[in-house]
């Protein structure tokens, strides 16, 4: 159907109950069989029941697999949100950096550790349940190690003048 100037076009709407995200499985099977796509716009998905057991086997290795890359970040340093976030890059080690240059050298330092210590793993369970804070966490924590190293840079300049 040609839409003249200013006149919109009719699209295709989708079915309420598949308001959902399209997958890259979806989308490689639009390319495969686009017969199969219109019938699931118009019925719904349906699928096998060894097909939902496969899907149920992938999705448990999927979250297997990631449970244990985030126990393994545990292990090292005890960097829990920077890990689970970045995994072992620089900005994990600078933090780590921080927190063993500067922070323990003080009382109040130390009690602040502590505190990290005992809230990070709840903070991790929440991130792993809710990925979409994860970049937001961790742009906080940037913009925080990142007014820090600016005050030390500044004290050192000071120190050394």
């Amino acid at each position: 159907m040609q839409a003249k100037a200013g006149q919109e076009v009719p699209m295709m709407h989708r079915n309420k109950r598949m308001k959902r995200p399209v997958s890259a499985s979806e989308l490689a099977q639009m390319g495969m069989c686009e017969r199969r796509v219109v019938y699931e716009h118009r019925l719904g998905e349906r699928s096998t029941a060894s097909q939902c057991a496969a899907r149920q086997r992938g999705l448990t290795e999927h979250e297997r697999f990631y449970l244990e890359a985030v126990r393994a970040s545990y292990k090292k340093g005890r960097c829990y949100v920077a890990t689970l976030i970045w995994g072992e890059g620089p900005e994990t080690a600078a933090l780590r950096l921080l927190r063993d240059r500067v922070l323990r050298k003080g009382a109040l330092g130390r009690w602040i550790i502590g505190g990290y210590y005992r809230s990070a793993p709840f903070i991790c369970t929440v991130l792993v349940r809710h990925a979409w804070l994860q970049p937001l966490v961790g742009i906080a924590i940037r913009t925080v190690a990142w007014v820090v190293g600016c005050a030390l840079r500044y004290k050192r300049r000071e120190r050394d003048r």
